[in-house]
């Protein structure tokens, strides 16, 4: 069945019925998309319509993106200079990293709140007290309150910063396209066959309408870019690179948990096997990938961060990154930082223990040896069997 009807119809409901500007990158995913999306057969009762009405909303949030820059050309004609992108194994402490990070105003990051609300870009002296930061914070608390994302799990707050899954979900090539529901065929086109050059094209546009109103040094971060840093590189060719590293065994199993505790939102079942495949798959290609880009460029183009010694110390590990950066780390900065990092520290007792099982999802401790072997050995990780 042809899903030309549907994606018409997103299209026409993103645009206001206005024609968009031009066919854009973002059509072949939104298609392969939906296209998954119709055989789903575990939706649950208005699960297809919400799923359909974000991906309007994601459309529309693009298509102005496209029409502010083409009615802005010269507000937002500087380059994206020497981004920092923090990448690689998921659970690995990267969402605490920016945290901290976005406490040092030379910095910008990537604001949840404007996740999807990029216009109007925010002025810079309005970055935390933007309108659009209550509605965020309001969404994400209903969230938690009701259940619907558990403290424990990955949390992101409406005021603080996220990662870049809104900005390449704009073009219909990221993550959030891959826990709506089970997209398998959506799943191995992202992974091997997507433009993710177009993507992070898209990307720099948006992040060039941000720095319009608000410049800084962009700091961004989001695990899986390790999947796409060939095509990164290719769109920012001075990029910094922050490389995190973990014992694969908690990341991969944590992050089925995570997505099946998302999925199951829309759905009243979720294959937790093919689950774990693609989970395996995903963190195990961009591993090979992260490799193979090290392979090719200079050494002072990349930096490690080891989870093990990065929890040890939090501290030592910052103002290693800073050296790499070649940035001041003022003591008022360092001061807020240490404030903030007691303040985790409580609040991640307070939430408990994040349990989750390998085994839940067809996955072993010998198969995923097997697929990050060379990860582990070329990367010095310090494994947690404990």
């Amino acid at each position: 069945m042809s899903v030309l009807p549907a994606v018409d119809a997103i299209v026409a409901k993103a645009s206001g019925g206005v024609p968009p500007l031009a066919c854009g990158s973002w059509r072949d995913g939104l298609e392969r998309f939906l296209a998954d999306l119709g055989k789903s057969r575990t939706l649950r009762p208005g699960a297809r319509q919400a799923i359909e009405g974000f991906a309007a909303s994601t459309l529309r949030a693009r298509l102005a993106i496209d029409n502010w820059l083409a009615d802005h050309p010269r507000d937002a004609a500087a380059p994206v200079a020497r981004p920092l992108f923090i990448l690689g194994m998921p659970r690995a402490g990267t969402t605490f990293l920016l945290n901290l990070l976005c406490l040092d105003p030379q910095r910008r990051v990537y604001w949840h709140w404007e996740g999807n609300r990029e216009l109007p870009p925010a002025r810079a002296g309005h970055l935390h007290d933007d309108r659009r930061i209550a509605r965020r914070v309001a969404e994400v608390e209903a969230m938690l309150a009701s259940g619907a994302l558990p403290r424990n799990h990955h949390v992101e707050l409406g005021d603080e910063p996220t990662e870049c899954n809104w900005m390449l979900g704009q073009d219909f090539k990221g993550y959030p396209w891959l826990v709506q529901t089970l997209v398998p065929d959506y799943f191995e086109w992202l992974l091997h066959e997507a433009d993710m050059v177009a993507a992070y094209q898209h990307h720099a546009r948006v992040l060039r309408v941000l720095q319009s109103a608000a410049p800084g040094n962009w700091t961004l971060k989001f695990p899986s870019h390790a999947l796409a840093l060939e095509a990164i590189l290719a769109v920012y060719p001075d990029a910094r690179i922050v490389m995190t590293h973990r014992d694969p065994l908690k990341p991969v199993a944590s992050s089925c948990s995570l997505c099946d505790q998302i999925l199951s939102l829309q759905n009243t079942t979720v294959d937790r096997t093919v689950l774990g495949y693609q989970t395996l798959e995903l963190n195990a290609l961009g591993a090979q990938r992260m490799s193979a880009a090290r392979d090719t460029r200079p050494a002072s183009q990349f930096h490690d961060i080891h989870y093990k010694a990065f929890t040890r110390d939090p501290m030592a590990a910052i103002r290693a990154l800073y050296t790499f950066e070649g940035l001041t780390l003022s003591p008022a900065v360092e001061q807020a930082m240490q404030a903030a990092i007691a303040r985790h520290d409580r609040a991640r007792a307070a939430a408990g223990a994040h349990r989750y099982r390998l085994e839940d999802y067809g996955l072993t401790t010998e198969g995923l040896d097997r697929a990050f072997g060379d990860y582990v050995e070329r990367f010095g990780i310090e494994l947690e069997r404990s």
